[in-house]
């Protein structure tokens, strides 16, 4: 009943596994989550969501993605669509499309000196939004991650990534 993104399965898969704790979005899961997607670079992003738990968790997302959230009050779509402000400068930032969004994750960020996965991305989208991180396994997070996915079908997987 929810949706795990590789940084998560690591994790879990680990613990269960070998008893070993590499945390989500740590040096060890990070590097593992990089080789693991390297493997499948230059594949198009093709998320099953046949199963009923794929189509309530894409509900949930759509409906995270239109909440308005934080001191700005802002949802994603605010940012991330062309009825919002893609494809625009806003507060020194450049906004993208949800299209193309996911396939280079993890991405070296340039501007942070550091490598992020897709759920850092996200918790420093609420901190720009200054809404309330959620910690990296948040079942929302999952969500969310899943409908970009979604809306990237057929982009090829090209990680890791490098981003300003």
């Amino acid at each position: 009943n929810k949706v795990l993104g590789i940084e998560e399965f690591i994790t879990r898969h680990s613990r269960a596994t070998t008893g070993a704790n590499p945390l989500m979005q740590s040096e060890d899961n990070i590097a593992l989550s990089i080789y693991l997607r390297n493997l499948a670079n230059g594949a198009p992003m093709n998320p099953d969501v046949s199963s009923p738990g794929a189509k309530k968790a894409l509900e949930r997302a759509r409906a995270i993605m239109r909440t308005n959230l934080g001191q700005l009050n802002m949802a994603c779509n605010d940012c991330h669509t062309k009825e919002g402000h893609a494809n625009q400068w806003v507060r020194g930032q450049y906004l993208v499309l949800f299209k193309g969004t996911v396939a280079h994750f993890p991405t070296w960020r340039t501007s942070r000196g550091d490598i992020w996965d897709i759920r850092k991305r996200f918790q420093w989208c609420n901190v720009s939004i200054r809404a309330n991180e959620l910690p990296p396994d948040a079942a929302e997070y999952g969500d969310i991650e899943l409908a970009l996915a979604v809306l990237n079908r057929g982009e090829k997987i090209n990680s890791p990534g490098i981003r300003h």
